[in-house]
């Protein structure tokens, strides 16, 4: 029986991924401490892990990575989070000998792993990227956002080293935290030049165990024996009514519906009225939904295209930045998926690939390859057993 200490960064894409191997932790007997914000407290509960909190700065934030303001206040989300996170294993680390830390490639990371002095395995949410590929991640130097950092990230940074005595290599790690032991939630098939990755990388694939989450109202019933547009441009992202607003242009002569996904911080305001055959709401139950969806036109975050994938659904894939480009790319590749990059989207463009993707059978197929490839990956108790004898190696060093 192991403590395992579970630290991530608070968004469903990140959480979500970890969900399977959170359950396979708590149901061989480990102790399980997962610490995260109030969103994501009853479905990891549900799991069976012990949950500390702590105050969610992403939630209410507007996040525009690509403008060097937005990239900033980015940057100070994950720094605050990252000290709200090591004070809270500072107190657990006062009465729990953690065994290892399992942690996501954003966020702390690496730097819980540091201050404990004990072996950390990493997450991987999405894909995996080369060292010429990481400049595409906000944040590294050569990213392309100019990135100045003002007093209050130097003061952030500083407190960070003053109270806990680690630092980041650059501020990059924030998006990119390393270990000698990687877990990724995909199969070997779908990660782009996979024979580039060893042993030490564990392709588990995706895993949906059920959730406990909060209650909806959102009538699932209207789907049934209908054809189904499903629209998501994810949680973190702003400025989506005029994303919207094109959606409805392209689809209100649907015959069938549309569910759009609009998002906490959605502003009905800046919408236009909205069809008959529209269903647009602030929460969606996602995995619900794509069990009655024939097409999903998605930004390509890899745990909605994870989940895509596990119900057998073609997507249009509208990219907006960090590894979704990668991902549109690799769907396309394996002609699992049709891409539309914003310079060339409009209504006309967005339907034209929703038809194409609804009435060409090999989006179909070849999702269904991918999904048997996640089927096939590497076992969750393998991938156990590889930890174990990871961390027990490197406690013995």
């Amino acid at each position: 029986m192991a403590n395992v200490l579970i630290v991530n960064f608070p968004a469903e894409g990140h959480v979500n991924p970890t969900l399977g191997i959170t359950k396979a932790f708590v149901d061989r007997g480990d102790n399980v401490h997962y610490i995260t914000t109030g969103k994501f407290k009853d479905r990891l509960e549900g799991v069976g892990a012990t949950v500390h909190l702590h105050e969610d700065l992403l939630r209410t934030a507007s996040i525009d990575p690509g403008s060097p303001s937005g990239l900033l206040s980015f940057l100070k989300i994950h720094l605050r989070t990252s000290l709200y996170i090591l004070e809270v294993v500072k107190e657990l680390a006062k009465s729990i000998q953690f065994d290892f830390v399992y942690y996501d490639t954003f966020c702390a990371g690496e730097l819980v792993r540091d201050y404990l002095n004990i072996p950390g395995v990493a997450s991987s949410a999405s894909f995996l990227f080369g060292e010429e590929h990481l400049d595409i991640l906000p944040m590294h130097p050569d990213s392309g956002v100019p990135l100045k950092m003002d007093k209050e990230c130097v003061d952030l940074l500083a407190e960070i080293k003053e109270t806990y005595g680690v630092s980041p290599r650059h501020v990059s790690q924030f998006m990119s935290n390393r270990a000698e032991l990687t877990v990724v939630y995909t199969s070997r098939y779908f990660q782009p030049e996979s024979d580039r990755y060893g042993d030490d990388y564990l392709f588990i694939g995706p895993s949906f165990p059920k959730r406990l989450d909060k209650k909806h109202d959102f009538p699932l019933e209207k789907l049934k024996g209908k054809k189904v547009i499903y629209i998501s441009m994810g949680t973190v992202l702003d400025k989506t009514a005029e994303f919207f607003n094109l959606c409805i242009d392209a689809f209100s002569c649907f015959e069938g519906i549309v569910v759009i996904a609009a998002g906490e911080r959605a502003d009905f305001s800046h919408l236009k009225d909205v069809p008959e055959n529209f269903i647009i709401a602030p929460y969606v139950p996602q995995l619900e939904v794509l069990k009655e969806t024939d097409v999903f036109i998605t930004h390509g975050g890899m745990n909605s295209v994870n989940e895509s994938i596990h119900f057998q659904v073609p997507m249009v894939v509208v990219p907006h930045d960090k590894d979704q480009p990668m991902i549109a790319g690799r769907l396309a590749e394996l002609n699992a998926g049709y891409p539309i990059f914003k310079d060339k989207l409009d209504a006309n463009t967005l339907r034209h690939a929703a038809d194409q993707v609804l009435n060409n059978s090999r989006y179909k197929e070849n999702i269904q390859k991918i999904d048997e490839s996640f089927q096939n990956s590497m076992e969750m108790n393998e991938a156990l057993k590889r930890i174990d004898q990871y961390a027990a190696q490197k406690a013995n060093r």
